[in-house]
């Protein structure tokens, strides 16, 4: 007789049952471990730190910023439309502001 028809019913149930379940179990919370970390890896890997001088070398390529230049720009934009108030819906009374 073979040691596995030796086996009680129980003990095979953990056997073809059991065993595989812990086994996947652990095994899964490894190899998830192992993806996660190299996750991680690859996304430190795009996002790097900036050093003093190459920051730097980054601000003078850009363009300053003129906020009368860029008022200009967007009001000669705006040219073709009218302010006009909106209605209000029905039941809702008009606010009234008063000096003291």
């Amino acid at each position: 007789m073979s040691r596995l028809a030796k086996l009680s019913k129980q003990q095979r149930q953990f056997l073809f049952f059991g065993f595989p379940f812990l086994v996947t179990m652990v095994g899964s919370t490894a190899m998830l471990g192992s993806l996660t970390q190299t996750k991680y890896d690859l996304h430190d890997q795009k996002v790097k730190t900036v050093s003093k001088e190459e920051e730097l070398k980054l601000d003078s390529n850009r363009k300053k910023l003129n906020l009368q230049e860029e008022y200009f720009k967007l009001a000669a934009n705006d040219r073709d439309w009218d302010m006009v108030r909106v209605p209000r819906p029905k039941g809702v009374e008009e606010p009234v502001f008063t000096k003291e």
